[in-house]
């Protein structure tokens, strides 16, 4: 099992804790009904800016998690990513109470993410039940596509904000006219964007990712 573990970054120092908090719950109630199908205990608010959620499997987490992440900017948020197994029996709509290393594991990586945050660029820590190297590499590359996303424009974001809504999970599936009509700029803008963005890279590079991601997973399946 995958568990999650997110929070918000300086959440006592927004202007509207509030207001980002029902924002939150709105976004999780989203990702909760689109992604039942690999949810095995849905996202649920534990404290006013932590959440937590359980996969039953890596395919689309952390496109899950950028769906958390991006509708909330300027916001940021920070996530530990647990491998292991559960302890507990699972309640598939709610996941407070759900406890064993997988949990533990989640917790220890948000933070690491917390203390070691590569200079605030870095967000996201996966920690497993058993270490090896392939952990270690997912980390750098989540380390490295965060560094590419802390770069990004607000039109590069815009961007990739507009790929989130249209569900396209493969570069080879983007319709360019399509999203340039979107974003109501030319074509030739359009292709200038995903050139100095680098996001089809991203994308590959976060799927390959999650597909190392899964093979520790099915360790404790």
């Amino acid at each position: 099992m995958i568990a999650i573990i997110g929070d918000i970054i300086k959440s006592k120092a927004l202007a509207d804790r509030r207001k980002t908090q029902e924002s939150l719950y709105g976004v999780l109630q989203q990702i909760n009904q689109r992604y039942a199908e690999v949810l095995a205990s849905k996202f649920t608010v534990t404290l006013g800016d932590e959440f937590q959620g359980v996969l039953t499997n890596a395919n689309g987490l952390l496109r899950i998690l950028d769906e958390i992440s991006f509708p909330l900017k300027p916001i940021n948020l920070r996530f530990g990513i647990g491998v292991g197994t559960l302890s507990t029996q699972l309640d598939p709509n709610t996941s407070i109470g759900a406890d064993g290393p997988a949990y533990w594991k989640a917790r220890e990586a948000i933070e690491i993410a917390h203390t070691n945050n590569d200079y605030g660029r870095a967000n996201i820590h996966l920690c497993a039940q058993d270490h090896d190297i392939l952990p270690d590499l997912i980390n750098q590359v989540l380390k490295l596509t965060a560094l590419q996303v802390s770069g990004w424009r607000g039109t590069q974001i815009d961007l990739y904000e507009v790929i989130l809504q249209e569900g396209i999970l493969d570069p080879d599936d983007i319709n360019h006219q399509r999203i340039a009509d979107l974003l109501e700029i030319e074509a030739s803008s359009l292709t200038r964007r995903f050139e100095s963005s680098g996001i089809k890279r991203y994308m590959i590079a976060r799927k390959d990712a999650e597909l190392a991601l899964e093979r520790i997973n099915q360790r404790y399946g």
